[in-house]
């Protein structure tokens, strides 16, 4: 008869996505996942595999639990320049409330893994284009209604938008003020008009 786990995997995986948040991938070790997963090694190896594969699924979390609600605005049928300045504060509003200031997990790891693993990289890079692509029909729907002038590219403008997203959560996790974060913000919606 198979033994049941005696830890919650969704749990687990949770707290591994939170850690790695706080710390990056490298200077997680498996002490500290183990800890605060709260699982035995057998246990992570028996259900998570190692810890780039838990690493990855907790990218997948961290997407689906923090950043999709990006894309779920964008397509939302209200105003696009509005969904698109909520965006920008919202995202400003999450990346100050933690101290010390942890930015994005995405962001973070695009610095830290992207340039030399290439199962991340391509994790990241879709990530970007999703973003990217609802952001383009969000501006082709300003456009339509005339909040941005029609000779805008659109294509243009959403790689603006996600260089842009990213720049922020790598400033709050330097540490730049509010203040500062929402000049940028500003700077940002203007430029589309």
């Amino acid at each position: 008869m198979p033994r049941t786990k005696a830890f919650e995997p969704e749990a687990a995986l949770h707290e591994a996505m939170e850690l790695f948040w706080r710390k990056g991938y490298g200077a997680t070790s498996m002490r500290d996942l183990l800890d605060a997963m709260h699982v035995g090694r057998g246990s992570f190896y028996d259900t998570f595999g190692d810890k780039h594969t838990v690493f990855l699924a907790a990218l997948d979390r961290f997407e689906k639990i923090r950043t999709s609600w990006i894309i779920e605005a964008l397509e939302s049928p209200g105003p696009p320049l509005e969904s698109i300045r909520q965006i920008f504060g919202r995202t400003v509003d999450n990346l100050v409330q933690f101290e010390p200031r942890r930015g994005c997990l995405l962001a973070n790891t695009a610095v830290e893994l992207a340039p030399h693993d290439p199962e991340v990289a391509k994790k990241i890079s879709a990530y970007i284009r999703r973003t990217e692509s609802a952001f383009a029909k969000a501006l082709d729907r300003a456009k339509d209604v005339g909040d941005i002038p029609n000779d805008r590219d659109t294509k243009a403008l959403a790689r603006f938008l996600v260089s842009n997203l990213h720049g922020l959560r790598v400033m709050a996790r330097a540490g730049e003020d509010r203040a500062s974060l929402d000049d940028i913000v500003e700077t940002i919606i203007g430029a589309l008009r």
